[in-house]
């Protein structure tokens, strides 16, 4: 029976729930670009010297992205991400329902009230969207098809300070933030545009529907997606680093037993899965408390404390596994909630076992 039940727990803590490691990015027919589906993600090798565009200077830096997002789903899904290591530094251009959002670090559900600026998508027209973020010591400024549409004058966005950073678009480094849509150019100034620059741009992309107007101002990064087929997207300003799209989905950086505590969201997914997580190792701690207890010797007079290791190494066996399957997520809160519901689970077999032995005493 402990078995059973522990095949089953490992069965549904390493499930990847429905997720498949092909990476589900494509090619556009009738125009360049790439499409990401339900699980995708394209990324650079580490790139060296572009942390110089920090932001903090008088030149700034900005980006540029023709876009169709498709997905509204709950969550954040990143679109455009500069991770250098740190979750807490990361750039990120990322889509939450409808909004389109660019901002640093790891608030995604905004509960810290970190700086950010963004854009309602579904109030822009045509849905193929040429977004433009600049930002300096003055502030930041989102443009859409040329227009300036939201200005934080008190938010400086930055670049990792850090020479190992990778771009990653469509996704995060963690594989569990998959976006869904399509993109159709992309660049990278190591300066900020001004606004008649960016209407130029705009212009550009509006007459061409491609990136080749950007190649006379000199990116640091630029993208054209106009290969068609193949698992490298160029790098066209003149650098060599170049998108990568493998066949299967990598997860460039493993997080173990991670504790966002503030990231938490009291929402009815999160309680059934906290829910899930205690209530799930209770059965495998009354049947091995109960094993143990008739066991005799130290077992029996140790029999929840075996169990509690028990729990919490096979609890802590799956939370590793769980940190090389992009679906899922290696927690801390899951840890202590398993091993707490195969201790709870020891204290009712407890409970049951002495108070069946008074009353067959009693009786």
């Amino acid at each position: 029976m402990s078995f059973a039940v522990l095949a089953g727990i490992l069965f549904f803590g390493l499930w990847p729930k429905g997720f498949s490691n092909e990476n589900h990015v494509e090619w556009i027919d009738d125009q360049p670009g790439i499409k990401f589906d339900q699980y995708g993600i394209a990324y650079t090798a580490p790139i060296k010297g572009l942390s110089k565009a920090d932001g903090s200077g008088s030149d700034g830096f900005s980006i540029e992205i023709a876009l169709k997002p498709l997905n509204l789903e709950q969550g954040f899904k990143f679109i455009f991400a500069l991770h250098g290591g740190k979750d807490s530094d990361q750039l990120i251009i990322g889509q939450w329902k409808s909004w389109i959002i660019a901002m640093n670090g790891d608030d995604y559900a905004h509960k810290r009230r970190t700086k950010r600026i963004a854009v309602n998508a579904a109030l822009q027209r045509p849905t193929i969207m040429f977004l433009t973020i600049t930002t300096d010591g003055e502030g930041t400024k989102f443009y859409i098809n040329g227009k300036a549409v939201s200005t934080k004058a008190d938010l400086r966005l930055k670049i990792p300070d850090d020479d190992n950073i990778r771009l990653v678009v469509g996704n995060s480094v963690y594989g569990r933030h998959s976006w869904k849509g399509s993109i159709y150019g992309l660049a990278l100034y190591q300066y900020t545009l001004s606004g008649q620059l960016v209407a130029s741009h705009s212009e550009g992309w509006v007459k061409n529907k491609n990136f080749s107007f950007a190649r006379q101002d000199n990116p640091f990064l630029l993208y054209l997606f106009d290969e068609r087929s193949g698992d490298i997207v160029l790098d066209r300003s003149g650098g060599s680093h170049d998108l990568k799209i493998p066949p299967k989905i990598p997860i460039l950086d493993k997080k173990i037993l991670s504790s966002n505590w503030r990231q938490l969201d009291f929402d009815l997914r999160s309680v059934q899965d906290v829910f899930i997580n205690l209530i799930g190792f209770i059965p495998l701690g009354f049947i091995l408390a109960a094993t143990f207890s008739k066991a005799g010797s130290i077992f029996e007079r140790n029999s929840i404390l075996i169990t509690v290791i028990l729990c919490f190494t096979v609890s802590l066996l799956i939370e590793i596994i769980q940190a090389w399957i992009p679906s899922r997520s290696s927690d801390f809160l899951d840890l202590v909630l398993n091993t707490l519901g195969g201790f709870s689970g020891a204290i009712i077999c407890y409970k049951v076992t002495v108070h069946g032995s008074r009353r067959t005493a009693q009786g």
